[in-house]
């Protein structure tokens, strides 16, 4: 049975977003963060996408999606529920914990400029480790489009309230994956 949710507040910001950067930039939510919105549907489901996962966007690549995660549908309003990233060819690890709700996961954006960084976590042994790769393969490429960041994060931080600074992501990502973990019994999460 298909559950349907109310799209959050933050989602509809990132939406707006879109439409903004469509008329006004000539380019999509994609082209500056990485990701379509595609808020649930089913679609873009892969066997690996947790049963109570609300699918919300897709890179476009490899069939990867974000989602939100509801604990068996216990969450029932999503700006609270957790931000998975779900990768259908990463065998062995295809759901990864990316963020404690979509306010943080825009602000671990704002920080980091990339998406795809936050899947990596589990490689990292320590928080030199995170440092190097990220200088090693993306700050290149970061500053390359800066004028593209500053656009996206000023529209981020103008339509979506209440995001937080995250100092250290690293440390967030440690202990937002503790405390999510310690309230599931299984292993979804990488």
């Amino acid at each position: 049975m298909k559950v349907h949710y109310k799209m959050p507040a933050s989602l509809e910001g990132i939406v707006r977003i879109d439409k903004e950067l469509r008329k006004q930039h000539d380019g999509t939510l994609q082209d500056y963060m990485g990701f379509y919105i595609s808020f649930n549907n089913d679609e873009d489901r892969y066997y690996c996408t947790p049963d109570d996962a609300i699918i919300f966007g897709r890179t476009g690549a490899d069939g990867d999606h974000f989602a939100f995660f509801t604990f068996n549908r216990s969450i029932s309003d999503l700006e609270e529920a957790p931000v998975i990233f779900i990768q259908p060819t990463a065998f062995g690890n295809q759901v990864t914990l990316v963020a404690r709700n979509l306010k943080d996961f825009v602000a671990l954006f704002i920080n980091l400029k990339e998406v795809y960084v936050l899947e990596r976590f589990r490689f990292y042994n320590n928080k030199l480790d995170f440092i190097n790769d990220y200088n090693d393969n993306y700050l290149k490429d970061i500053r390359m489009r800066e004028s593209d960041y500053n656009l996206i994060i000023d529209l981020l931080k103008e339509n979506i309230t209440g995001i937080a600074e995250i100092d250290d992501v690293y440390e967030y990502m440690i202990e937002s994956r503790k405390q999510i973990e310690l309230g599931i019994n299984n292993d979804d999460f990488a």
